[in-house]
């Protein structure tokens, strides 16, 4: 998430007299961030054990971990599921994977 906390020339916050401080807009943003995060992680540890069809989209930079994503993920606004790579499985393919763990904004599979 790109942080926006500079005054839009043209909108009605940037005519605004008093402008909240930088670095308050920037500790702000932070709080905000942290919170999201466990936030997160809170709402995918109730996928913990479930399964999900997904498509691999690609390979993790180490090459352990296929990228998968389910019909529910948006590209740039959901997390991916990271499915551990055991065989070499064409990328495009769809593929049943059991939720086995998560990150604050990712879920960690394998294949079923």
């Amino acid at each position: 998430m790109r942080l926006c906390i500079q005054k839009k020339t043209g909108t009605p916050a940037a005519r605004l007299k008093e402008q909240v401080h930088y670095m308050t807009k920037k500790s702000r943003h932070r709080k905000i961030m942290s919170l999201q995060k466990e936030i997160s992680k809170e709402n995918l540890q109730q996928k913990l054990g479930s399964t999900y069809e997904a498509i691999l989209e690609s390979t993790s930079f180490d090459d352990k971990y296929y990228i998968g994503r389910t019909y529910m993920d948006v590209p740039e606004e959901d997390g991916v599921i990271f499915i551990k790579k055991e065989k070499e499985i064409p990328l495009g393919t769809f593929v049943k994977c059991k939720i086995i763990n998560v990150r604050e904004y990712d879920l960690i599979g394998e294949i079923i």
